[in-house]
């Protein structure tokens, strides 16, 4: 019956609102009084009856006046027991009804505290002599209770005693509300969540522990759930220690017959996930090691200062993106030769010197800037307000500034010098990744100028270095579809004047690529891409099987055709990294038996500098691959890391002679006597090349013979294989074919016309 009044406990009732309720318990069916006693700290009184409805008048058999002013204890036993009357919350309790006849009826009766705030009962009626603004006095609505029988009550009372023991020995913080906000029971898993004992919590003693600014979320569903809403939501709670907790608190909406809307609920303590939680997001976008932002806290805060893209406008014509507000600069640290650092002093000598280089970089920015360091020896710092390129400059020199001074390592001082990358975020839309992408570009830039300084990313490096990895992209679908292709220039024993042709001894096979688009890509820019991409090996094996592959197809055409000549074999350029990899040696047998070829019929060539790189390792597989029947080559002889000493302990059959030497040889067949007056100086090296190698037993051939005058110069010194333009350009495989079956010979060109600029190998 007073449901809704209690809903609205702490809020005044206006006066229309009181009289329509008090007319209800005046009028209702259901025994209703109104009890007070003063409040401490007046001396102790029993609580006394200052109105009665009529039902309750009649149940007792007396008039509603003859009951004011009574002792309560006089009417109802029992409820000015300890304990019955409680001031913070709602209360329920046994007692003995009184009649005038001396009559005692059992009954059951619920008590409920009338709030301070709600008043206006004494200006309502003047008759019913109620007054509930006495600020000296508590005042109390007593309900008495009726079962419809003995059976049920006994059955409801059991259900309430079950859910109170479950609820009191449960290790889940719980609470229950018979009515509004106030708390009637909670367990001992809650007062030790909170540290206070259980009956300061009940009423609504709880609500002191919510912190002050989520008072308001909680107020507001705790009125969801007792209009009939389950809710869940998270709060935070202040011990009695004064510790903070957060916690997860699940209501479900109760309703209690005789008492009106309430709740029950679980409070979890959830402080300790959330604090995991909390340190799994801080890792996720922190660098562990000098904790700073990563790359993705990086690209998140790029992504927030990039404008959006273009958006159309209602006739769907885009619009040009929005100009930013302030110029900001994104800078990249990356540090010069730190991988020494790494190598010679160990890895824990390198992470001290990127913990004391991420502290310099702290000190070079402002509130609002950005320092992260997205990987290895890079970082990233972002910079607002930078209004021109005056300001671009002062910045990156304080950059480079703030490392000048050494870094103290294990008692040694070490020079850090990094080069500096800097790209200007503009109108442009574009996402983060392509910003970072940018900026590593100059960095590239600074870096190739030298290191030690700071490039600012213009338009023509950026499109030259995305037309580079447009390529790399395409190189890398080229490799893994078999779509470059395989050029083969001959090597011939050259021509004399008596006998002008050469004959077709073995065959260089020459990677080539024709981009779809692009047409065909200069050798040296897709093999220095395939470089820095990590495509060389991919690369030297494609060309490996391929040529493998042909060389066996000419054979069985040639011998189905009766031709004679055939290549002896076939020379594979292989570089440093294919040789120090994993399997090379094993990679290569397969390939070659794969073609129903032998060891015997490959010829591996290899740069002095490749070799020069890791001696030991090339050797090893090398000689493992002679001893088998491979065929070893030392390319571009004379132009890398010469040295009589390991020349003599190197696997290799042949040398071949650098075309440098090759270009500026003459004829010397007048004049002096020395090797120099009779044909320079280039002739006098390619002498001893040639001399060199007949000594140590092995074959020599010479690159790049364009002219009469170079053939005729080799031949007279002994070098019995060439190749060049004189003879042939690297060809196709059906050409190849075509020269042998025409008898394998290569008439060179006619003298006096130009020599076609070579071609990069």
């Amino acid at each position: 019956m007073f449901d809704e009044v209690w809903r609205s406990q702490g809020e005044d009732v206006a006066p229309g609102v009181a009289a329509a309720l008090l007319h209800l318990a005046a009028a209702g069916d259901q025994p209703v009084l109104v009890v007070s006693r003063p409040r401490p700290p007046e001396a102790p009184e029993r609580p006394r009856v200052r109105w009665a409805n009529a039902t309750l008048a009649a149940l007792l058999g007396a008039a509603p006046g003859d009951l004011l002013d009574l002792a309560v204890g006089r009417v109802l036993r029992g409820a000015d027991a300890p304990g019955a009357l409680v001031r913070e919350r709602c209360t329920r309790f046994a007692a003995e009804a009184v009649t005038a006849s001396g009559e005692v009826r059992a009954t059951e009766v619920a008590a409920w505290p009338v709030p301070e705030r709600i008043s206006g009962f004494g200006a309502v009626s003047e008759r019913l002599r109620v007054d509930v603004a006495l600020a000296a006095e508590d005042h109390w609505v007593l309900q008495l209770l009726s079962p419809d029988d003995d059976r049920s009550r006994a059955a409801l009372r059991a259900a309430e005693e079950r859910f109170a023991t479950l609820a009191q020995d449960s290790p889940v913080p719980t609470v229950v509300s018979d009515v509004g906000a106030r708390l009637s029971r909670v367990n001992d898993a809650f007062a030790s969540l909170l540290g206070v004992p259980a009956q300061e919590l009940c009423g609504t003693g709880w609500l002191a522990h919510v912190l002050d600014d989520e008072r308001g979320r909680v107020t507001q569903a705790v009125a969801d759930v007792l209009a009939g809403e389950r809710t869940v939501f998270d709060t935070r709670l202040r011990t009695a220690a004064g510790q903070v907790r957060w916690v997860t608190v699940r209501l479900a909406p109760s309703r209690t017959p005789g008492y009106g809307a309430g709740f029950v609920g679980t409070v979890e303590d959830v402080t300790d996930r959330r604090a995991r939680e909390n340190r799994l997001a801080y890792q996720a976008q922190h660098d562990l090691l000098t904790g700073l932002p990563n790359r993705l806290a990086l690209l998140e805060h790029l992504g927030e200062l990039l404008p959006d893209a273009a958006c159309p406008d209602a006739a769907g014509v885009p619009l040009p993106p929005a100009p930013p507000t302030a110029s900001v600069g994104v800078f990249m640290v990356d540090l010069d030769d730190f991988k020494t650092v790494n190598d010679g002093l160990g890895p824990e000598a390198g992470d001290a010197v990127l913990v004391e280089v991420a502290r310099r970089l702290l000190r070079t920015v402002r509130t609002g800037d950005l320092v992260s360091r997205p990987g290895g020896d890079e970082f990233v710092l972002v910079f607002h307000d930078l209004p021109d390129e005056s300001a671009v400059e002062a910045t990156a020199r304080r950059v480079l500034g703030a490392l000048v001074a050494p870094v103290e390592v294990n008692g040694l001082r070490l020079r850090v010098a990094a080069s500096v990358g800097v790209v200007l975020l503009g109108g442009e839309p574009g996402g983060a990744e392509e910003v970072v992408r940018d900026v590593g570009i100059a960095t590239h830039e600074a870096k190739a100028a030298g290191g030690g300084r700071w490039a600012l990313l213009d338009e023509e490096v950026r499109q030259r270095a995305r037309r580079s990895l447009r390529l790399v992209a395409d190189l890398r679908e080229a490799l893994a579809r078999g779509t470059i292709d395989v050029h083969y220039q001959p090597v011939v024993r050259p021509g004399t004047p008596t006998r002008p042709a050469a004959q077709l001894l073995s065959v260089e096979a020459l990677a080539r690529w024709r981009h779809p688009e692009l047409g065909p890509i200069d050798p040296a820019t897709f093999v220095e891409l395939a470089e820095r991409a990590n495509l060389v090996p991919a690369l030297d094996a494609h060309v490996l099987a391929v040529a493998c592959r042909d060389l066996a197809t000419w054979r069985a055409e040639a011998t189905a055709a009766g031709l004679p000549h055939v290549p002896r074999r076939v020379a594979v350029n292989v570089s440093a990294v294919s040789l120090s990899g994993d399997g090379f040696a094993d990679g290569v047998r397969r390939t070659v038996a794969a073609a129903g070829l032998r060891l015997e019929d490959v010829c591996l060539e290899v740069t002095e500098t490749a070799l020069a790189s890791d001696l030991r390792a090339c050797r090893t597989v090398l000689e493992e691959l002679r001893r088998d029947g491979a065929r070893v080559a030392i390319d571009d002889f004379g132009t890398g890391y010469s040295s009589l000493a390991y020349l003599v302990d190197l696997p290799a059959d042949h040398l071949k002679v650098d075309r440098s030497f090759v270009r500026d040889l003459r004829g010397g067949r007048g004049g002096g006597t020395t090797g120099t007056a009779r044909g320079g100086p280039a002739r006098a090296v390619a002498a001893a090349i040639v001399s060199l190698a007949r000594t140590l037993g092995l074959d020599v051939v010479a690159e790049g013979v364009e002219t009469h005058e170079q053939n005729d110069v080799l031949v007279e010194l002994g070098c019995e294989a060439v190749q060049g333009y004189l003879y042939a350009r690297p060809m196709t495989r059906e050409d190849l074919w075509r020269v042998l079956c025409a008898g394998g010979t290569l008439a060179p060109q006619p003298a006096g016309l130009p020599s076609p600029r070579q071609v990069p190998a």
